[in-house]
């Protein structure tokens, strides 16, 4: 395994600033970050669930949910041994407990902490009026 491609939500606040934290950490492998509504996620990875977080190596292995950001976290250099303590039996229920309890509120959680996704990003962006240049 050389390369990890994760999908994420667009749409979601949470999402795209876990992303931006995934592309500023230091890594074991590459990651590549891929917007899950997008033509190129569709492409590559044909029937994976749109707006849920996936990671597929470039072997074929794909993660889900919670399995998913394990994952991202065992590809990190400062995350191993946590992606390990998280996936063992021990742990694994309340990691997928808690994973899903964010996944399913990551719109509110977004609001509450005034995180904006790509998405809203864009349509602020495209309702601000640019005035034109005043020549002299």
């Amino acid at each position: 395994m050389t390369t990890l491609f994760v999908m994420y939500d667009t749409h979601c606040g949470l999402c795209t600033e876990v992303r931006d934290w995934l592309q500023s950490q230091p890594a074991y492998l590459p990651l590549r970050l891929l917007a899950s509504d997008y033509e190129e996620a569709h492409r590559r990875f044909p029937g994976l669930p749109a707006g849920e977080l996936a990671v597929v190596s470039d072997g074929g292995d794909v993660w889900l949910g919670n399995h998913a950001f394990i994952m991202c976290l065992w590809a990190l250099r400062g995350y191993r041994s946590w992606a390990r303590r998280l996936a063992s039996p021990l742990l694994r229920p309340m990691a997928r407990q808690a994973f899903e309890a964010v996944s399913r509120n990551r719109r509110n959680v977004s609001a509450f902490l005034g995180l904006k996704s790509d998405v809203e990003l864009k349509k602020h962006l495209s309702e601000v009026t640019i005035p034109p240049c005043q020549t002299e």
